[in-house]
């Protein structure tokens, strides 16, 4: 048997479905009134996001910062990456470090090889 093809004896119960075939109640309308919600939510959304906007592009002040930002945080994820990946291909060379530890063949850190990339420096302790 399938799902289309009910048992015989089960009828379906109406307390199950609450909006199908009571009298003066459009079950459409219910199933509506959330995705309008939404929508106006999305709307409101939309607004707020197109004032900001507005408010950036009426100051050039504010566009020549938000780029500088944007910008500055760029570079550093790129010397990020790069000192991610130096230490990744120094842990998997012959004789590189591995785990993290600072005691490698080499015998210095991988943060002492960029001693100018970035405002914070891992100093070895110890």
């Amino acid at each position: 048997m399938t799902d289309a093809d009910p048992c015989p004896g089960d009828e379906p119960d109406p307390a199950d479905h609450d909006s199908i075939g009571a009298p003066g109640e459009d079950p459409m309308a219910e199933r509506l009134e959330p995705l309008q919600a939404a929508a106006r939510q999305l709307i409101a959304a939309a607004r707020t996001f197109l004032d900001a906007a507005e408010s950036v592009v009426d100051d050039p002040e504010a566009v020549t910062q938000v780029l500088t930002t944007v910008a500055d945080t760029a570079q550093e994820a790129v010397r990020v990456a790069a000192r991610a990946g130096r230490r990744a291909a120094q842990a998997a060379s012959p004789g590189g470090t591995s785990g993290g530890s600072t005691g490698g063949s080499s015998g210095s850190s991988p943060d002492e090889e960029d001693p100018g990339d970035g405002p914070v420096r891992n100093i070895p302790v110890g």
